[in-house]
């Protein structure tokens, strides 16, 4: 399949999909570990069942997430060049793979710590105690079930979200309001869909919160 003259992907497609698929078993401890602190009762599922359901949920969204993600992100300067350079013989980057390595850092730090700071601000000035999971925050959970879970989250959860939904949502909003050759308007375009995403991913990892409080209070929701 050539799009232009670009070919498309296929062993990238097929690893981050294999990746995002296969690691997801890693989360199932995690998951336990916080049904077993949660303070209802839990329906009880077999570890066969996990296993499966998760397995089936990961190719489900990734597939196609994947799938229009490597189309679509290369449209606007995304995607995984990287990878396709690596395994589909695409052009090589202009800059190496360590240029990327100090602002990644740089960027989770302060990720970290805004996240830490809006935590603390809503315990200590809004009085919410309740756990915060994503954070492993007042959780009794073993660190090393959320060190496995970790390990799923940059395939899955980066390449549905990032690659296939931020991607998505900046294109079509260059698209729809002819900005793609405006700097300003391309940043505006890409600041929505990353902020469009983030409440994405708020909103699905809500389920967490509710293994301890149902309905989750608004505040926390929107925390």
């Amino acid at each position: 399949m050539v799009f232009g003259t670009r070919r498309y992907p296929w062993r990238t497609f097929i690893f981050l999909v294999a990746a995002g698929t296969l690691t997801g078993p890693l989360v199932i401890p995690y998951f336990l570990g916080l049904e077993a602190i949660a303070p209802g009762p839990q329906p009880p599922e077999s570890l066969r069942s996990l296993i499966l359901s998760g397995l089936y949920q990961n190719l489900m969204f990734l597939v196609p997430g994947t799938a229009i993600g490597l189309l679509v992100a290369p449209k606007i300067g995304l995607g995984a060049p990287y990878l396709e350079s690596w395994l589909d013989g695409a052009p090589r980057p202009a800059h190496p793979l360590s240029s990327i390595v100090r602002p990644a850092l740089f960027w989770a730090t302060v990720t970290a710590i805004i996240a830490f700071a809006i935590d603390g601000f809503f315990r200590s000035a809004l009085g919410v105690t309740t756990p915060a999971p994503e954070i492993h925050a007042r959780i009794a959970v073993s660190w090393w079930r959320t060190g496995l879970a970790s390990l799923w989250a940059p395939w899955a959860e980066e390449t549905f979200d990032r690659l296939f939904l931020l991607s998505l949502l900046a294109w079509l909003g260059m698209k729809l309001f002819r900005v793609s050759a405006n700097r300003h308007g391309r940043w505006i375009a890409l600041w929505i869909a990353n902020i469009a995403t983030a409440l994405f991913f708020g909103w699905y990892h809500i389920s967490n919160e509710e293994l301890f409080v149902d309905p989750v209070p608004l505040m926390v929701a929107l925390s």
